[in-house]
């Protein structure tokens, strides 16, 4: 079962998504893990709340999050 586990890691990568303030200043962070970009900003876009999102995976920038504004 451990072999199953290991395998199925290796193909998810890190991520983290920063949280910016209406300045595009850094206010906070969150890391997950994904197993593509497309599952990185689904789950980045969980974090959008009234404020942008920047998702990263290591140096790579993979997307920005606006958030709606009325």
């Amino acid at each position: 079962m451990a072999a199953v586990s290991r395998t199925s890691r290796a193909h998810v990568k890190d991520y983290r998504a920063y949280l910016l303030d209406q300045d595009g200043h850094i206010f906070g962070a969150h890391g997950f893990d994904a197993v593509d970009d497309e599952e990185a900003l689904q789950k980045a876009r969980r974090l959008v709340d009234g404020h942008d999102v920047e998702i990263w995976q290591l140096a790579r920038k993979v997307g920005q999050i606006k958030t709606a504004i009325d």
